[in-house]
């Protein structure tokens, strides 16, 4: 699947995929919980392709109004691998054994341009259409993109005190720190 492209710089976009702070506010139309909008403790780990974080949640990733599919007081791993600087896949652990697995590859046109790549694989509801899978997915991936496309500046500061950050935000501040220690720092400027 080839959500598009995006009208943002790289770094903005999968940036945006790995932040797990947006869910209550951005996908509240698709599977995420208005009310619900903590998020818990995690840390990050470096790896020598660049990072993987695990994620815990009581969000769930079924769509909004699909109550039947849902186990009370489950507990959601999602699990990030960013490959650096702009690949990065998301495993979601559904209940059992069932894994979602998106890949969210953010291919530079320009400084200002992006082609998004984001191939999906499931191991379960294999008798169902995958196009229901691409189309709900490409949704979220759309709710990302307004946002996204908004954020100031265009480019991605790399200096932490550019910008402010939460606890909420290791990803992306873990992400950011391995983009400088590739040398791309002179690339992020528009």
């Amino acid at each position: 699947m080839a959500p598009g492209s995006h009208w943002v710089f790289a770094g903005r976009q999968l940036e945006g995929f790995l932040d797990v702070a947006h869910f209550a506010f951005v996908h509240h139309a698709t599977f995420a919980d208005p009310d619900n909008a903590e998020v818990p403790t995690y840390t990050p780990r470096r790896t020598d392709y660049g990072f993987e974080a695990e994620y815990w949640s009581s969000v769930g990733n079924y769509p909004i109004g699909v109550s039947q599919r849902g186990v009370p007081g489950f507990n959601w791993l999602r699990h990030f691998r960013c490959h650096l600087p702009f690949t990065a896949t998301l495993e979601i652990h559904f209940p059992g054994k069932d894994r979602l697995v998106i890949m969210n590859a953010a291919s530079p046109v320009s400084a200002r341009v992006t082609r998004l790549f984001a191939p999906i694989g499931r191991n379960f509801d294999t008798d169902l259409p995958v196009q229901d899978v691409y189309d709900f997915n490409l949704r979220i991936f759309e709710e990302d993109k307004a946002i996204v496309e908004a954020q100031m500046p265009e480019w991605l500061p790399l200096d932490p005190a550019e910008e402010a950050h939460i606890p909420a935000d290791m990803s992306s501040m873990t992400y950011r720190r391995g983009l400088k220690a590739l040398g791309l720092n002179r690339f992020f400027t528009c």
